[in-house]
């Protein structure tokens, strides 16, 4: 009988000079196959009592498929049968936190205790400061993180919270959250997250400006973007987990602009803008191929983030919901242009808004 990896791949078959050909030699020189390979054994005694006691099992790694989160390899039994085995890439890399305390301690302050990650963050302008012969890898490495935190997804929304105790599901805790200076439970829909979030960013704004003519209409003009935010559809959720400060300052490389960690999980003009357009293309389309063939049945076949990212809506709700008062005026021009175009200007709503201010 023909084996089903016949026309799969192996390392004489691609370029070993690349991070991805040595990430995946990696994983299978790693990777304990005899483990696997006995789980195999037991579960398919489970599921067929009568199986030969005596029947073996073996891993076969010199020929492979592989995806941008997974590799496949086949699992052989003794009696010919073949399953696949399909092994996930290593997740997003975040050091790993030792210990912490965010109660009154003897220390006086909250810390933090974490898994020190060598290499360096990159430049300020993210875009322009990668060499272009790694833009595409780093990219689609990027690609890869966003969309496999898509697929952790939650019905609501919430903090996410590592227990104290390790939980007998292997689940998180949800706890309440800070919108300006309230704490919010959880919620159930995107728009109210959305609501709330804007008009504690007016409440703000109008506190550091009262009675200020072009404050007021910027609050305001954000806070009328909001139904511009919200996707009908998935107002409900699912809710994915999203790194809300994905920047220079966080990222972590090598040499070869490998990400070897994305850290802080709490929460010129032309040539530069170019640069960004450019390399946000390349992610998009990165994405693009991941969900091509990311399995159907997968949380995140529910949304594509190729489709999200590559429409006005996603800058509409960084500019939105962008965390800084101080940049009200700024963000609602941004804003401005994306649904009124490029004549629009703020100044222009100014006498409008007057009666309608929050």
């Amino acid at each position: 009988m023909t084996s089903i990896n016949q026309n799969w791949t192996s390392f004489e078959g691609i370029d070993l000079d690349t991070d991805r050909a040595r990430l995946l030699r990696t994983i299978l020189q790693s990777a304990n196959l005899s483990y696997l390979c006995s789980k195999a054994i037991e579960i398919r005694r489970k599921l067929d009592p009568q199986t030969d006691e005596t029947i073996t099992c073996s891993a076969e790694t010199s020929k492979f498929t592989s995806g941008q989160c997974n590799i496949v390899i086949v699992v052989r039994f003794s009696d010919s049968l073949e399953w696949v085995a399909r092994i996930m890439l290593p997740l997003v890399p975040v050091p790993r936190v030792f210990g912490y305390d965010t109660t009154t301690n003897e220390i006086r302050y909250r810390y933090l205790l974490m898994e020190a990650i060598p290499g360096r963050i990159l430049g300020i302008k993210v875009a322009s400061s990668i060499p272009e012969q790694h833009k595409r890898s780093f990219a689609a490495q990027l690609a890869g993180y966003m969309y496999e935190l898509s697929t952790m997804t939650f019905n609501k929304i919430d903090r996410v919270i590592s227990p104290d105790l390790p939980r007998d599901d292997g689940q998180f805790d949800l706890r309440a959250f800070l919108i300006g200076d309230s704490e919010i439970a959880t919620l159930n829909t995107s728009r109210e997250y959305f609501y709330l979030l804007r008009k504690a960013q007016t409440k703000a704004i109008l506190k550091a400006h009262p009675a200020d003519p072009k404050w007021e209409t910027a609050a305001w003009l954000l806070e009328k973007a909001l139904t511009s935010l919200v996707v009908d559809e998935h107002i409900y959720g699912p809710f994915p987990i999203c790194h809300l400060d994905v920047h220079y300052n966080n990222i972590i490389v090598d040499d070869s602009f490998r990400i070897i960690g994305i850290i802080d999980w709490s929460h010129n003009q032309d040539s530069t803008k170019r640069a960004i357009t450019e390399f946000r293309d390349l992610i998009i389309a990165e994405l693009e191929i991941i969900e091509t063939h990311k399995p159907k049945t997968s949380p995140a076949g529910r949304f594509e983030l190729s489709r999200l990212f590559s429409s006005p809506r996603a800058e509409a709700v960084c500019r939105c919901r962008y965390r800084y008062p101080w940049r009200a005026i700024f963000d609602a021009k941004l804003t401005l242009l994306l649904f009124y175009g490029k004549n629009a200007r703020l100044e222009d709503f100014r006498t409008f808004c007057t009666e309608r201010c929050v």
